[in-house]
């Protein structure tokens, strides 16, 4: 096996991951990123500051369904992008942003730019990783997809020590990833749904909420199937809007500080509000 360096094989990782654009900006200790990331076929778009990169990752998730992808160096460049993880995460975006940080002897020690990043993400994110050898790069790398893009998706964050990117060791790259402790649930609850319904049918006044979840999973046809087969109104949350179209007679529209009044009255005098979240196909 060849020896290549950490940096190497984050660019090939991410190739390996279908990657065609990446957000960022370089710096100091991201500098071998983009070395490599120079002489791969990735497409990188320049911001003027990091957390355009984060937000344009975002959105880059929102559309595609992918992970967006956004590059910043230690320190200040990091911490500029935790408002696009934040947002991310709080939306059930997927996104991995990765970031370069001081070498590994001078972590905790103040050294030039450096910040723990890791200590504040973790509360907006996810997950985040912090690889301390070249080799645990790849398995990192596809493990933080996997995570961003399964179950409810959001960000992740990858941190690489600039001495872990410069170094170089033979680096396998696995072709699947367990994670202990994080299995996502993807099979309906029968027994749930059971549940639901009996409390729909017997309610006078229900209401189906519906969220972001049913946009996720390309539920639209469900929902409203659901909806017109019960006659039951239909209320959304913002994230939630163009789940159901507001021009049907069901639709009452947003609820919230900033929604309809009539959608807000349905709800404070239901008697079953269905929240439709994530519906299921069965």
């Amino acid at each position: 096996m060849e020896k290549i360096s950490g940096a190497r094989s984050l660019i090939k990782a991410l190739e390996k991951q279908g990657v065609k654009e990446i957000f960022g900006l370089p710096g100091g200790a991201n500098l071998p990123m983009y070395d490599e990331l120079y002489k791969s076929n990735i497409r990188h778009i320049l911001v003027r500051h990091e957390q355009s990169a984060a937000h344009m990752a975002d959105g880059f998730g929102r559309v595609s369904r992918k992970a967006g992808v956004c590059f910043a160096t230690s320190g200040p460049g990091a911490t500029n992008i935790v408002t696009g993880l934040a947002t991310a995460n709080a939306d059930s975006s997927p996104m991995v942003a990765i970031t370069g940080q001081v070498p590994t002897a001078m972590i905790g020690r103040d050294a030039f730019q450096e910040s723990d990043i890791i200590g504040i993400a973790n509360p907006v994110v996810k997950y985040s990783f912090q690889p301390f050898k070249a080799s645990d790069v790849p398995e990192v790398v596809k493990k933080g997809f996997y995570i961003a893009e399964t179950g409810r998706p959001g960000a992740v964050l990858i941190d690489i020590p600039k001495d872990v990117q410069t170094n170089e060791a033979e680096i396998p790259f696995p072709e699947e990833v367990k994670i202990r402790g994080y299995h996502p649930w993807t099979d309906p609850d029968v027994a749930a749904i059971e549940k639901a319904i009996k409390l729909l049918l017997s309610s006078t006044r229900p209401v189906i909420l519906a969220g972001g979840g049913v946009i996720i999973s390309s539920a639209f046809a469900e929902l409203q199937s659901l909806a017109e087969m019960l006659m039951i109104p239909v209320v959304s949350t913002f994230k939630g809007k163009g789940a159901f179209p507001e021009t049907h007679p069901l639709s009452l529209g947003p609820i919230g500080m900033h929604g309809h009044a009539e959608a807000n009255k349905v709800m404070s005098e239901a008697d079953c509000v269905q929240i439709s979240w994530n519906i299921c196909r069965i």
